[in-house]
């Protein structure tokens, strides 16, 4: 089950780096500072225990759910949508039938013990005010929550969500 199997790649970037060499493309050391390639950005990032889970969702996406990367915006900015709003969105998933504010999935991802769900749902509340996903991806480190729009517009929880077609 991919739910199960993203959780488990998550769980394992904490435990044992040699699963982050697994599923990420390059692992780099600068000075002191290690850094993870990012595909998307297509270069090295800081590699902060957030961007580990984001690196780690990115690939699930890519290898497994089969999103093309070029749909992937890192650090969309919700300014290009709406001007006052300063927000970044950690990913989404752009839907070509539709527009930027109508991605097929918003993901939120944050490291463990950074934040709560509570606190990940509130700044994810934010988010909606500007964008209408089809479907929600929040990782708080090898803990997830899916939801999928409903019929009647709200966002109810799924186990899982489709590969990308």
């Amino acid at each position: 089950k991919v739910l199960s199997h993203l959780r488990s790649i998550i769980f394992c970037a904490f435990k044992n780096s040699l699963s982050v060499r697994k599923y990420i493309k390059n692992n780099a050391t600068f000075s002191s500072m290690s850094f993870i390639f990012d595909p998307i950005r297509k270069k090295n990032v800081p590699a902060t225990r957030e961007e580990l889970v984001r690196q780690h969702v990115i690939s699930v996406l890519t290898q497994i759910k089969n999103v093309p990367p070029p749909l992937i915006e890192v650090e969309f900015s919700l300014s290009l949508i709406s001007p006052q709003n300063k927000d970044r969105v950690d990913l989404i998933v752009t839907d070509l039938k539709n527009g930027l504010d109508r991605p097929w999935l918003l993901v939120e991802c944050k490291a463990p013990e950074q934040y709560t769900f509570e606190l990940l749902e509130a700044q994810l509340n934010r988010y909606l005010r500007v964008l209408t996903p089809k479907y929600i991806l929040l990782a708080l480190g090898n803990q997830t929550k899916i939801f999928a729009l409903s019929e009647l517009g709200k966002y109810e929880p799924i186990d899982d969500f489709p590969n990308y077609q």
